[in-house]
């Protein structure tokens, strides 16, 4: 059987999450690796990995921030869509992305990736399924007035990651169905590490791949 893979960006995010899966769950078809921190990492180790292991399905898991309102810290979601921000031209209130220049990332995929195509996944945890955008940053946002700014260029965006995207075109390339978990731990913008859930973040998003593993 061909392995699938299960991608964690950081070593302190695999440790967590790996210490709360269920492993029984995680039948020997399954391989955990890191894919690196940011676009251009994970992106390069996805596209490496899949190489080496040709797998059926990814899932790629960790923390990420949510826009105020728009998620709960301590909570984990699914994204039914991905959207680059950050590469194209100029900055702040004159940055244009590569999809409103007229340009593609490769050949036809633009700013935004679909996610998920898995089988019997629609109920996989009701309410887990973001509707909206998830948010893939080449740098995270620094302050309220930063995260406000996005907020308001994307009014469906719920959170903001920084890999996910990279890890959506590599899949997209190879045509292998990439399912997104993320934990809340933080409101984006907000730098303050002691008001952050990590621990929290991760457990919810590891209960949540369990589930999703349980519907494959």
């Amino acid at each position: 059987m061909a392995s699938n893979l299960l991608l964690i960006p950081t070593a302190i995010e695999r440790d967590k999450i790996m210490s709360r899966l269920d492993v029984p769950a995680i039948d020997d078809s399954w391989v955990t690796q890191l894919c690196g921190f940011g676009q251009i990492a994970a992106a390069a180790r996805t596209s490496q990995l899949i190489a080496k292991y040709h797998p059926e399905r990814i899932v790629l898991v960790g923390i990420a921030g949510a826009f105020s309102g728009r998620g709960d810290v301590g909570s984990a979601y699914r994204f039914r869509k991905v959207t680059c921000d950050g590469i194209g031209v100029g900055a702040g209130e004159t940055f244009r992305s590569a999809s409103d220049i007229g340009w593609a990332h490769f050949a036809d995929i633009g700013d935004e990736i679909a996610l998920g195509g898995w089988s019997d996944t629609s109920s996989v945890v009701e309410g887990s399924v973001v509707e909206g955008r998830l948010l893939s940053v080449c740098a995270a946002s620094q302050s309220v007035s930063e995260a406000g700014a996005r907020a308001d260029r994307f009014p469906d965006a719920v959170a903001e990651d920084m890999e996910a995207f990279g890890v959506a075109m590599a899949c997209q390339m190879h045509n292998v169905p990439l399912e997104v978990v993320r934990g809340i731990s933080n409101e984006v913008g907000d730098r303050d590490h002691s008001r952050w859930q990590i621990d929290k973040a991760l457990q919810a998003a590891a209960e949540l791949v369990i589930r999703l593993f349980d519907r494959r």
